[in-house]
């Protein structure tokens, strides 16, 4: 695909990943601001990773709800995407500027990394997080089909990693940890590294997790990322049946899990759309009043804004904390 014919979106996050290290140019400083006081060492053996992940998705979503009325490929799309390459040459990114204006939910997605590294830390866990110099798992590059700017960035987030002087890293996202255990060992000297991911963690202490009495009833949507990729789905399970809360299956689960159609909001919106509504539905249709999730683009896709919601959506990571009191 020849750079003149990508979809202006796809364009502007490649550059910005490459650029400033982040798909809508969101600091590293503001990724941060969750961990502000918790007082967590900036290297050491196991490292939480959020890659800005769920900080992001805030941005990305009052971003895409403007984007959204006007279509992409239209006279005046292309005039905003000019006026913003005239604007970025004197400034920052200007959709980051637009997109903090309008940012919605900010505070709770921010706030599942606290939860998240508060409950690794109760569990025994002895975490590091260099919230200064972190930096973009680079998912997006590889999800959009970027190889070469994925290869070059490889190399950034090698040097980040090796100044951690992490043994293991535990990602929040499903996406970043695809990328640090199945991907990236292809480049060369990417360091070598375990990958875990959140709910691993926590399902290896599991007999420490505290009981959690409540008369919802929950059902599971497994992230495909998770599921599929990386294996993860029996643990979370598991994890409830520790808590002692009630769970139902939705039809498709596991590794036959269907899509929340997060990853393609910025390129193909109507159809990511449409199978978050499809995938509500199904959830619904188990009888269940809440969902949980493990991935911070199923909780954006499925956290629909356009409907009265039919069942609440609820990151996986809030559910353990609600177990502790909302640590």
């Amino acid at each position: 695909m020849s750079k003149n014919t990508l979809p202006e979106t796809m364009s502007l996050v490649r550059d910005n990943i490459l650029e400033y290290k982040s798909p809508l140019a969101v600091s590293a400083k503001e990724n941060a601001e969750w961990a502000k006081d918790l007082d967590l060492p900036a290297s050491g053996d196991l490292l939480f990773y959020t890659g800005g992940e769920y900080q992001l998705l805030p941005f990305m979503d009052s971003l895409m709800t403007v984007m959204g009325l006007v279509p992409p490929g239209s006279a005046f799309f292309s005039w905003m995407m000019t006026m913003r390459d005239l604007v970025h040459k004197i400034g920052p990114a200007p959709e980051k500027i637009f997109a903090s204006v309008f940012a919605q939910d900010k505070d709770r997605y921010f706030s599942i990394n606290r939860k998240a590294a508060k409950i690794l830390l109760r569990l025994g866990y002895d975490l590091a997080y260099d919230g200064e110099h972190e930096i973009y798992s680079g998912a997006l590059l590889h999800e959009m089909g970027f190889d070469e700017a994925l290869g070059a960035y490889s190399k950034e987030l090698g040097r980040f990693l090796k100044g951690t002087r992490a043994k293991t890293v535990v990602c929040l996202s499903p996406h970043a940890a695809e990328m640090f255990k199945l991907v990236y060992p292809h480049y060369k000297d990417f360091p070598k590294l375990e990958v875990k991911t959140f709910p691993e963690l926590v399902w290896a202490k599991r007999d420490q997790l505290p009981k959690y009495e409540t008369a919802d009833v929950y059902t599971i949507h497994d992230s495909c990322r998770m599921a599929r990729e990386l294996g993860v789905s029996q643990e979370f399970r598991e994890i409830l049946d520790a808590m002692g809360v009630r769970y139902v299956e939705p039809d498709r689960h596991g590794a036959w899990t269907t899509c929340c159609g997060g990853p393609i909001k910025m390129t193909y919106p109507d159809l990511s759309h449409k199978l978050g509504v499809g995938r509500v539905e199904e959830l619904a249709a188990t009888g269940a009043n809440r969902a949980i999730v493990s991935c911070p683009y199923c909780l954006s896709a499925l956290t629909l804004k356009t409907r009265q919601p039919i069942i609440e959506i609820e990151d996986f990571v809030e559910l353990v904390a609600r177990g502790y009191g909302d640590v």
